[in-house]
C-alpha cells in the first residue's frame, strides 16, 4: 500500500507540473500563452507560464516575433526572450534579436532588445548594438544603445574608436538621455588622459603632460574637463594669458569690472549698476557617478562686480513652485544648507588648498566658513558682509557684499585671478555649479574656475 501511496503522490505531482506548463490536455498550449501576451490582463500569467516552459516556449516565441500584427505585444516577447537567454542555452535567440535590431520597423521592440542586451551585459552583442547606433534615427533607441555599449566592457580597439566616433556625433543631441549617455562615454576618454597627464606632471615631464591635455580636448573638443585641465596646465607653467583665454572661451572665466557705483543691498537687483557686472547663466548638473559636465534644466544667474571696498554678488533662482521653498531654520548657522540656496566659493591667494566658504538663503541668513587645506574648517569665521534676498513672482534673488580687508579676501588689483566657484542648491538636494567639479562635492578647490579682476 506503501509504494501505491508513493506513485499516486507522484503522478498527482507531475500533473500539476504539466498543468503550470500548459501541457496537459486540457490546459493551455504555448501558442495560447503567446496569445494571452496580447491581453494586459492576462500578460503576467502568461509570461510566468512561458518561462516555467523554457526551451519549449522558444519556438513559438520566436515565431510571434516575427509577426507584426502581435502589435502591443511584441516588447513583452523581446522580455521573454531575453529573460530565457540566462536560462537555457539555445543558440537561435541571440541572432534573431539582434536582427530585429537592426532591421525591425517598431522602434519599441528594437529600444526593448538594447536595453536587454545592455543588462546583461551581452559583450558578444557589441557589434550589433554598435551597427544599430551608427543607423538608427529614433532617439530612445539611440539612447538604449548607447547606454547598453557604455556598459560593456574589455571592448576591443576599433569598437572603441567606432563608439567614441558615435558619442562624438551625439554629444549635442536633444534627446536628453542620448546626451548624457555620449557625454558619459566621452568623459570616460578624457579621464584617460588626464589621470596620464597628472602622472606626467608629477614625474616633471612637463612636455608629455602638455601634450596629453591637448590629446584629451582632441578626445572630445567642447569637454569642459578637458579644457580646464589643459587651462590650468598653461596657465600654472607660465602661459598665463594663454590658459586665462582658454577658461575665458570655454565659460570658466569671468571678467569682473568695477561697478561705478554700489548698489543697494535689498536682495532685488533692480539697480541700473548691476548691468555691468559680469554675468554667469550657463549651470551644470553635480553628479557622484560620471564626469560628463551635463547642463542643467534649472534657470539660474550670477552676476559679479567689485568696487574699491568690495565685491559683489547677485544672483537670480528662476522658479515656478516658490510656494515649494525649502526653508528650514532663520538662524545664522549650517542649517541653511539643506534649503534653497546659492553658495560662493573663494580662493583668493589661488592656492588651491584655502578657501571662503559663504551660503545665503532665501531669507538672506548667511553661513560663512573658512576652510584649510592645511588646518580643517574654521566654522566661527565670518566674512564682512551684508546680503538680503528677496522673493518674487517667478524667482528669487539675493544681493551680497564681500568687504575687501581681510587676510582672507584681501583688495584685488586690476590683473588679480581669483579661484571662485558659484552653486545653487535647490530644494536642499539638487545641485547646480558654474564650473563642474569631479570629486564627492562642490569642495574641490583645485577645479575652481576664475575670476579675473579688472
Amino acid at each position: 500500500m506503501s509504494d501505491r501511496r508513493t506513485a499516486t503522490r507522484g503522478l498527482r505531482h507531475a500533473l500539476l507540473l504539466l498543468q503550470a506548463l500548459g501541457l496537459t490536455a486540457c490546459g493551455p498550449n504555448l501558442d495560447d500563452l503567446v496569445e494571452r501576451l496580447e491581453d494586459p490582463e492576462e500578460r503576467e500569467s502568461a509570461r510566468q507560464e512561458l518561462l516555467l516552459a523554457t526551451d519549449r516556449a522558444v519556438p513559438p516565441l520566436l515565431a510571434a516575433l516575427e509577426d507584426p500584427s502581435r502589435g502591443a505585444a511584441r516588447p513583452h516577447l523581446v522580455d521573454i526572450l531575453l529573460s530565457l537567454m540566462t536560462r537555457v542555452e539555445d543558440g537561435r535567440i541571440l541572432p534573431r534579436l539582434e536582427h530585429h535590431l537592426l532591421t525591425d520597423g517598431d522602434p519599441a521592440v528594437r529600444a526593448r532588445i538594447a536595453r536587454g542586451l545592455g543588462v546583461q551585459r551581452r559583450l558578444e552583442a557589441a557589434g550589433a548594438l554598435l551597427q544599430a547606433l551608427e543607423a538608427e534615427s529614433d532617439p530612445s533607441v539611440l539612447h538604449e544603445c548607447l547606454l547598453a555599449l557604455n556598459r560593456l566592457d574589455a571592448l576591443d580597439e576599433d569598437l572603441r574608436r567606432r563608439i567614441h566616433a558615435q558619442a562624438l556625433r551625439f554629444a549635442g543631441s536633444s534627446h536628453s538621455g542620448t546626451r548624457m549617455e555620449a557625454r558619459i562615454r566621452l568623459a570616460g576618454a578624457v579621464d584617460e588622459f588626464l589621470a596620464a597627464a597628472r602622472k606626467a606632471e608629477l614625474e616633471a615631464d612637463l612636455d608629455l603632460a602638455a601634450d596629453l591635455y591637448r590629446q584629451a580636448v582632441a578626445a572630445w573638443p567642447g569637454g569642459k574637463r578637458a579644457n580646464y585641465r589643459l587651462a590650468r596646465h598653461l596657465y600654472d607653467h607660465g602661459q598665463v594669458d594663454e590658459g586665462l583665454e582658454r577658461l575665458r572661451q570655454h565659460g570658466m572665466l569671468l571678467d569682473v569690472p568695477r561697478l561705478r557705483s554700489e548698489p543697494r543691498i535689498d536682495g532685488r537687483l533692480d539697480e541700473t549698476v548691476w548691468a555691468e557686472a559680469a554675468r554667469a547663466d550657463t549651470f551644470y548638473q553635480f553628479s557622484g557617478t560620471h564626469n560628463a559636465a551635463v547642463s542643467s534644466d534649472l534657470r539660474s544667474e550670477f552676476l559679479v562686480g567689485y568696487t574699491s571696498e568690495a565685491l559683489f554678488l547677485g544672483f537670480r533662482g528662476f522658479d515656478d513652485q516658490l510656494d515649494s521653498l525649502v526653508v528650514t531654520d532663520s538662524g545664522h548657522d549650517e542649517h541653511i544648507f539643506r534649503e534653497d540656496m546659492v553658495e560662493l566659493f573663494i580662493d583668493a591667494d589661488l592656492d588651491r588648498r584655502d578657501y571662503v566658504h559663504s551660503g545665503v538663503n532665501t531669507r538672506g541668513v548667511v553661513s560663512d566658513r573658512f576652510i584649510s587645506g592645511r588646518g580643517g574648517i574654521d566654522r566661527e569665521w565670518e566674512a564682512d558682509g551684508r546680503a538680503a534676498a528677496h522673493v518674487g513672482d517667478d524667482l528669487w534673488s539675493v544681493e551680497y557684499r564681500l568687504e575687501f580687508g581681510q587676510p582672507q579676501l584681501p583688495r584685488p588689483k586690476p590683473g588679480t585671478v581669483w579661484g571662485v566657484n558659484f552653486v545653487r542648491t535647490f530644494r536642499g538636494r539638487e545641485y547646480t555649479q558654474w564650473v563642474r567639479t569631479f570629486g564627492m562635492n562642490a569642495h574641490s578647490p583645485d577645479e575652481f574656475g576664475a575670476l579675473l579682476f579688472r
